[in-house]
């Protein structure tokens, strides 16, 4: 016995036939979606990564600029 979803047979018919399309569609590319969202997802945080050692590294750089700065102020 099928599950009624709808009152008219045709509308449930279309919509089981839908919730069928839909399900194999989710497992036929499903994982490769994951995988493209993971993917993504480490892209993501290199890119956030590389830019916080951007920072840091400018950040070094003008302190130690400053440091000879100031060593030669002083002589």
């Amino acid at each position: 016995m099928r599950k009624k979803y709808y009152e008219d047979a045709k509308e449930n018919a279309v919509f089981e036939r839908c919730a069928d399309v839909i399900t194999s569609l989710i497992l036929k590319y499903g994982p490769a979606l994951k995988q493209k969202w993971n993917l993504n997802e480490w892209i993501r945080n290199i890119q956030a990564e590389s830019i916080w050692k951007d920072i840091a590294c400018k950040r070094y750089q003008r302190y130690f600029i400053h440091m000879m700065n100031m060593k030669s102020a002083l002589v």
